[in-house]
């Protein structure tokens, strides 16, 4: 039976691809998928062949992500806040269309509150899509909420409860009135709250795109969530190995791969630092970014620039990854059996960094941290030890025994079946 599913997705490239896997594998049992995203990722859900309707523009984009505070701690929440405020009443006009049908299921990213909206306002049922672990904030097995914040993990169950109470004060402060003004001007007048507890998660189901051995579902988690697998998604169904970067593998040994995220903007002295710490080992090195002035104005031999390449297949051939420690770029660098070191700055990154250690296949540094000499040990260890090229061999095997990607699939179809019979 064909049905439909109405994709939303939010944030940048590592956020995006998922829903680009989603999209295509749902379109390949048969079913009609249309996305709605902000530019400029409607070129690449057009590239994956699904129906798009874009909302902002990439002047709008390149503002967000130019912005000095995206990476920073404290502020980088903030700004996002301000960034949702301004997206949802873009996103549910567009939703408006595509549900009147009555037979439609939303699939949202947590952030894309405009999801979450208009299943309220049209009366929708909606999957809440969450790519971290960091997310599902546990008092059994909490994650590292931030920068820092490894001795989280360390307190008594009751303290860090208090201490996810004061945060939810915090993220309401930022988000709910904004979220709840929107809300009124459909007629929602009751109020919500606990937004990045509660309200982002879909009393639906909450489909976790990781597998459980990244992080197990705790009883603590919404009851309705789905822990899945990876979905490593790269383009690379758009975008081919350049020539000379073929050439340049296999000219030498494997080089250390340098990738900040594909909306970092304020990388230039993660680069200086690689370029470093990789001449004092002796190493080539891969530096793979969009934006070419964040680079040293002269690169050395055995150290390339790229502006984009399919990791899922060039990992592979890399001694190491160095890398922002978004999830899109860890799950990867895992399926790779690649080791990796994390400059971990906000978001989600310091726990993805922690998961990392704690499999044994990377290691983490703050950015105050990451200086050649800091750099250059944890990639010689990395790179020298026989454990970590152990631990990096099982996780591979682990990622090629994941849920299949049609099982996923198939869980979507069977929440629409729920929906609508």
């Amino acid at each position: 039976m064909r049905r439909k599913f109405v994709l939303v997705p939010a944030g940048s490239a590592g956020d995006i691809h998922p829903f680009a896997w989603l999209g295509k594998g749902l379109a390949s049992l048969g079913h009609e998928v249309v996305v709605v995203v902000h530019r400029p990722f409607d070129r690449t859900m057009e590239g994956a062949g699904l129906r798009t309707l874009a909302y902002g523009t990439d002047e709008d984009f390149e503002q967000i992500i130019r912005h000095p505070g995206l990476w920073h701690p404290r502020r980088g929440f903030a700004l996002i806040a301000s960034v949702a405020a301004r997206l949802y009443p873009e996103i549910v006009p567009r939703l408006k269309g595509e549900l009147a049908d009555d037979r439609a299921l939303l699939v949202g990213a947590g952030i894309a509150f405009g999801a979450r909206i208009a299943a309220e306002v049209f009366g929708a049922p909606l999957v809440t899509v969450q790519l971290q672990p960091v997310v599902f904030l546990s008092a059994i097995d909490p994650p590292v909420i931030g920068a820092g914040f490894e001795w989280f993990r360390r307190v008594p169950r009751w303290t860090r409860r208090a201490l996810y109470r004061i945060g939810d004060f915090y993220s309401d402060r930022l988000l709910a009135p904004g979220i709840n003004a929107y809300r009124k001007q459909w007629g929602h007048r009751r109020p919500v709250r606990r937004i990045m507890r509660d309200y982002w998660m879909s009393p639906l189901q909450v489909l976790a795109l990781f597998p459980d051995w990244y992080g197990a579902k705790r009883a603590d988690w919404p009851a309705q969530t789905v822990v899945t697998r990876f979905p490593l998604y790269d383009e690379s169904d758009q975008v081919a190995v350049p020539a000379d970067l073929e050439r340049f593998l296999a000219d030498g040994p494997p080089p250390v791969l340098f990738t900040p995220g594909s909306a970092n903007l304020q990388a230039r002295r993660f680069f200086e630092t690689g370029l470093e710490a990789c001449r004092r080992l002796g190493l080539r090195a891969l530096f793979v970014t969009r934006y070419v002035e964040q680079l040293p104005p002269t690169l050395p031999p055995g150290v390339r620039h790229f502006s984009y390449v399919p990791f899922g297949q060039v990992f592979r051939c890399c001694a190491a990854v160095v890398h922002h420690g978004g999830i899109g770029t860890v799950a990867q660098g895992l399926a790779a059996g690649v080791p990796q070191l994390v400059m971990a700055m906000s978001h989600d990154q310091p726990d993805n960094g922690f998961r990392l250690t704690r499999l044994g296949v990377g290691a983490y540094l703050y950015p105050r941290a990451f200086t050649p000499d800091r750099v250059a040990a944890a990639l010689g260890r990395l790179t020298r030890s026989p454990e970590a090229a152990r631990a990096c061999r099982a996780c591979r095997a682990r990622v090629e025994e994941q849920m299949s990607a049609e099982a996923v699939f198939r869980t979507l179809e069977e929440t629409h079946r729920r929906a609508f019979g």
